[in-house]
């Protein structure tokens, strides 16, 4: 499997990636729906037309489907057989049932092709029923009140030499997807919609089963409504480009996923923008991976076999197509996660949260369940954790466990128990009135937990409890109001330092590198990296040990 290093050049990097957004989602001057990430300098702008789902039907192109013939009334296209070949610009309109052909657009290098799917059907038997081979755009409109469905063969027909179309609905370049009606994509040989430049979607209620990746855009994904019912054999989202710093992005501006994923939930080899919407990734590898992953907004909940969010690769053997692995480096300071706002909850086998570079907490909430061996943390970095705001309860073992950096500004305390408290057992931080300020219950096993709150205050001594009841109302193990009942006094807590590690007596813990079987502490220092769990020279595995079970990644497919 090759592995490619990515460098971006931070913030010249992330200038140049702002105006590629602009030229790359955008075709015109006008724009009803902008978004930005202040901290990447990304700007998404989609123009009027990937937006607009309606079109002008007097002047739009016929085409009729029925069996394997196809009828045309209008100009633009031409049929032969069950292939509809679209030659000029213009918007195509297209209803019935095509159960074996394609419909192929070969047009002007600067047209812009709409094709209306009207409650339409297409299946193809060697191929993908949508190829567009050339166009600057192609937009494909799912017709109000219309259900419509793709289906392309388990296996393709190629020329000799060619390894194109590879999904259901396939674009050499830039593809839309707009409109307000249902389409339902099958991808049974490799991908279910893939765009070789920029995917847009900006509506639709889009259910996709693909055999590798459901949605890929080689240079990036931009997403801002729609509902998504995604199962992928690869992964749910994934932007590949690995040859310019400026693409291979994904941004998530609004729409409802449900996502089932062999490998990444949703991934991008360069940036991953999160400002709107409702993530739900019930089944992945990783859950959110990319050089950088910035959260702006919206909420996400992910269930991962590995790491729920990744910054640069790890130990994952899902880093493939030029995606960052073992040769990122923590001096790069490119490979960061930053959570500015939203609403994150994560069970992960593996780490909860994995930067293989630096973590920025500012808002938001933040909940972690899990890891519940000791090779993997809850909290993972390797250049600095900074929290200045938002609400973090992160919970897992304690073999690999890392507090919160001391260049925070907002309070946090990290407990390590003496023994593995069993998954439910409630977590109370009361302030001196014997008010929970948090009370959480992790899901899974834990033995170690990370809080913070813009309530807590340095200085202040709090009171820390295990067990008993909680009155209040429950999300997600977390509980809001109420009172707590029946639980079993620890320690009091005196939070002397901005950072504050204590084993649950309430003794001190000392600042201590992560490690097996040692206690976490700020971070490792600058320059190393456990991305990949290697152990240290000298205490490498005996000839023809195999790493346990459950950190040996799965083959992946591409």
């Amino acid at each position: 499997m090759n592995r490619i290093r990515i460098k971006l050049l931070s913030l010249l990097a992330a200038a140049l990636l702002a105006s590629s957004v602009l030229t790359g989602c955008s075709n015109d001057t006008s724009s009803s729906s902008s978004t930005s990430d202040t901290a990447n300098n990304i700007q998404v702008e989609y123009s009027s037309e990937d937006i607009d789902g309606t079109w002008d039907d007097s002047a739009a192109t016929k085409v009729s489907l029925s069996g394997n013939s196809i009828a045309v009334d209008g100009s633009g296209a031409s049929a032969s057989g069950g292939t509809l070949t679209i030659k000029s610009a213009g918007t195509y309109v297209l209803s019935g049932t095509l159960t074996d052909g394609q419909i192929v657009v070969d047009s002007g290098q600067e047209d812009t092709v709409k094709i209306v799917l009207n409650g339409a059907e297409l299946k193809s038997s060697n191929s993908a029923p949508i190829y567009s081979k050339q166009s600057k755009k192609t937009i494909v409109t799912l017709a109000k009140g219309t259900n419509n469905k793709i289906e392309d063969a388990a296996s393709y027909d190629y020329a000799e030499g060619a390894d194109e179309p590879d999904a259901a609905v396939f674009s050499q370049n830039n593809l839309t997807i707009n409109g307000s009606g249902s389409l339902t994509v099958k991808g049974n040989f490799n991908n279910g919609i893939c765009s070789k430049d920029d995917l847009v979607i900006t509506g639709g209620n889009i259910a996709i089963t693909s055999a590798n990746d459901a949605l890929r855009g080689r240079d990036s994904i931009a997403i801002n409504g729609g509902t998504f019912a995604i199962t992928a054999g690869g992964d749910g989202l994934q932007s590949n480009n690995d040859e310019d710093v400026e693409k291979g992005w994904i941004s998530i501006d609004g729409g409802v996923f449900k996502i089932t994923a062999e490998s990444d939930g949703i991934q991008a080899t360069t940036s991953l923008v999160v400002n709107s919407g409702t993530i739900d990734i019930f089944k992945c590898y990783e859950g959110l991976e990319g050089s950088n992953v910035t959260v702006n907004g919206g909420s996400i909940k992910i269930k991962a076999d590995d790491d729920g969010l990744n910054a640069a690769g790890g130990n994952d053997g899902s880093s493939v197509d030029g995606r960052p692995s073992e040769n990122a480096s923590s001096d790069d300071s490119t490979y960061f996660i930053r959570i500015n706002s939203g609403y994150v909850t994560v069970d992960a086998a593996g780490d909860g949260i994995d930067a293989n570079g630096s973590l920025y907490f500012s808002g938001g909430t933040v909940l972690v369940n899990g890891p519940t061996n000791n090779g993997n943390g809850a909290l993972d970095y390797d250049r600095t954790c900074e929290v200045t705001g938002g609400t973090l309860v992160i919970a897992g073992s304690s073999g690999m466990a890392q507090a919160p950096g001391d260049t925070s500004s907002q309070s946090s305390l990290t407990v390590y128990y003496s023994t593995v408290q069993k998954a439910g057992t409630l977590v109370t931080l009361s302030d001196d009135s014997g008010k929970p300020l948090l009370s959480f219950a992790p899901s899974k096993d834990y033995q170690s937990i990370v809080i913070s709150s813009p309530e807590l205050e340095q200085g202040k001594t709090y009171t820390l409890s295990s067990g008993g009841t909680n009155s209040g109302k429950l999300k997600d193990g977390l509980y809001t109001g109420g009172t707590v009942s029946g639980a079993t006094k620890l320690a009091d807590i005196k939070l002397s330092n901005i950072v504050t590690r204590i084993s649950d007596d309430g003794s001190e813990v000392a600042e201590r590198m992560g490690g097996p079987g040692g206690m976490g502490g700020q971070g490792r220092p600058e320059g190393s990296h456990d991305g990949n769990r290697k152990p240290p020279e000298g205490m490498e595995p005996p000839d023809g040990m195999q790493p346990p079970e459950d950190m040996t990644p799965p083959a992946q497919e591409q």
